[in-house]
């Protein structure tokens, strides 16, 4: 059974930064897929199944994403949110009184297992998605 580990962003991570929750959510999401399918293959969950692993971290006063910690049920998917985290843009540093500071936040995510029927859909959708992309640029 070949399955892929989708990642959903949960909606609750909203701070002012230069890239709304939907920018960066679409950022994770277009993270590497076959890293998620090595880690569905090696554990024992199955298509439906979902994970949740809660994300700490810090926005230091230059915008980068420091001190990222995870907690989750499998030390795998630790690393994973992790390493996503730690891709994610430079970030806009939180302001009191004028002055940048740093910021500790906490970011829920979820892993989702995805389902044979699931993935044939989302690949039929972005094969939908690139062709009307395409036929765009030409015109």
């Amino acid at each position: 059974m070949n399955e892929i580990l989708l990642l959903f962003f949960v909606t609750s991570f909203c701070f002012s930064q230069n890239y709304g929750p939907k920018a960066i959510s679409e950022k994770i999401k277009a993270s590497d897929q076959t890293r998620f399918d090595s880690i569905a293959k090696s554990l024992t969950y199955k298509g439906g199944d979902q994970i949740k692993v809660t994300v700490l971290f810090t926005i230091n006063e230059d915008g980068d994403i420091v001190d990222i910690r995870a907690r989750s049920v499998n030390p795998e998917f630790e690393k994973e949110a992790i390493r996503v985290v730690s891709e994610l843009p430079k970030m806009v540093p939180a302001e009191h009184n004028g002055k940048r500071i740093s910021r500790k936040y906490a970011l829920p995510m979820i892993f989702e297992i995805e389902t044979e029927s699931a993935k044939k859909q989302r690949l039929k959708k972005e094969k939908r998605k690139k062709q009307r992309e395409s036929k765009k640029e030409k015109n």
